[in-house]
């Protein structure tokens, strides 16, 4: 199967980061861009999420066009 986006819940850092990493030591993975998805608001929480470089950070509740506009821009660049 291809894999085109990875949407990953960033809720739990330390297993999202440890996820993160593995996707991206993969070869087969590395390449298949990420967005968060979560709740966490805190700007400290935030800025260590970025510091992974996702392609996207989208808060819940997410609203559907915003996610698909996300999903879209990611896949399109």
């Amino acid at each position: 199967k291809h894999t085109d986006l990875i949407l990953l819940d960033y809720a739990m850092p330390d297993e999202t980061v440890l996820r993160l990493e593995k996707l991206r030591a993969n070869p087969s993975t590395k390449n298949i861009p990420v967005i968060f998805l979560t709740g966490i608001t805190d700007r400290k929480k935030i800025q260590e999420a970025l510091v992974m470089k996702p392609q996207g950070y989208l808060l819940k509740p997410i609203n559907r066009k915003r996610l698909l506009a996300a999903i879209q821009n990611t896949l399109e660049a």
